[in-house]
């Protein structure tokens, strides 16, 4: 029988787990807005170099059926990590809009703190959730790195040896993570050092609630990590199969190598996605073991974008509305209570 969910202490704020309020949110508006310009502006100067007529042609070339057949995969992907969420939180959880949410949140953000995002809605403001958006977010790393590292084993890779240790040391870290997740009374005896209803007390009782709830899903972490592992591989085939919708090929092995190095480049603070500095590490990687042109590649980054976009946008939608029927039931709830 499930426990209900620990909410969160009235008294410790979401803003101590993602900021809030009027001055932060403009300011992340404009850090947004800056990584925008910097990815925008770093595409515009490949592209400038490699030439705006190689690029049309690459793009006019593409084999659309193959292209479709990408886009397909790229969605069966999303849809296997929402089934993934639905299994972890349970059916009348509005897991599917949850989802939906942190990762638009999440997916552009510095760190990806945003993924935190549903914590803001009173539905989802539970240590429950945040144990399970922490979690997933080891998960979805620590499988993408695994796939990253059998890649690059398989593959002779400029700079191997440093790529590798940086992805086993992130490895490690995030076994360490989870570990220290799981480690509840660890929390509870730190805490009982504070003074009663001081800032740090009060953090170390919320992580001690969320360790807790983490404990909760070891019973479904198995079939956690197979739909990980399965949306991954997923993840894998459709860049294989995008560049061969250039008549290029790319194998298995150097596209999970290529995920592997954009999960470390985008993982980091200052160089998330909207940067695209993560798109331009893989690109180099592509190129340069795979032999892939440069014009394919920014064609191929540039529909690959637009066509994930439209993808999860669309998807979005429809998670949406689990988001209000949510809403409503939970109105419904309180007010019957």
């Amino acid at each position: 029988m499930r426990t209900r969910p620990r909410n969160i202490p009235e008294n410790t704020s979401i803003s101590e787990m993602e900021p809030q309020g009027g001055a932060r949110a403009k300011h992340r508006r404009i850090t947004g807005l800056l990584l925008w310009a910097i990815g925008i502006g770093l595409y515009a100067a490949c592209v400038s170099y490699i030439g705006w007529g190689r690029l049309r042609s690459a793009v006019a070339g593409v084999d659309l059926p193959i292209f479709l057949f990408m886009t397909a995969v790229t969605v069966a992907g999303l849809w296997v990590r929402v089934l993934k969420w639905r299994v972890a939180l349970g059916r009348e959880s509005g897991s599917t809009g949850a989802f939906f949410l942190s990762k638009a949140a999440g997916e552009w953000s510095p760190g990806r703190i945003g993924e935190l995002s549903p914590l803001a809605l009173r539905r989802h403001r539970n240590a429950r959730m945040a144990a399970w958006i922490v979690l997933d977010r080891i998960l979805e790393m620590g499988v993408t790195l695994g796939l990253g590292i059998v890649g690059l084993l398989a593959l002779k890779v400029p700079q191997r040896s440093f790529i590798l240790l940086i992805a086993i040391l992130l490895s490690a870290a995030l076994l360490g993570l989870l570990v220290l997740l799981t480690r509840q009374q660890l929390f509870v005896g730190i805490a009982s050092r504070f003074t009663e209803g001081s800032l740090a007390r009060r953090i170390l009782g919320l992580l001690a609630s969320i360790s807790a709830e983490t404990n909760t899903f070891i019973c479904v972490s198995p079939q956690a990590v197979l739909l990980t592992v399965a949306a991954g591989c997923l993840d894998v085939w459709a860049g294989v199969l995008l560049y061969q919708a250039f008549h290029s090929e790319v194998t298995f092995t150097l596209m999970a190598a290529a995920k592997g190095v954009h999960a470390v480049a985008s993982a980091i603070p200052f160089t998330p996605n909207a940067t695209g500095v993560p798109y331009f590490a893989t690109a180099v990687l592509i190129h340069e073991v795979g032999g892939v042109p440069s014009d394919v590649l920014a064609a191929a980054i540039a529909l690959s974008v637009v066509a994930t976009t439209l993808v999860f946008w669309l998807s979005f939608g429809l998670g949406i509305l689990d988001v209000r029927g949510s809403s409503t039931h939970s109105g419904g709830s309180a007010q019957r209570e």
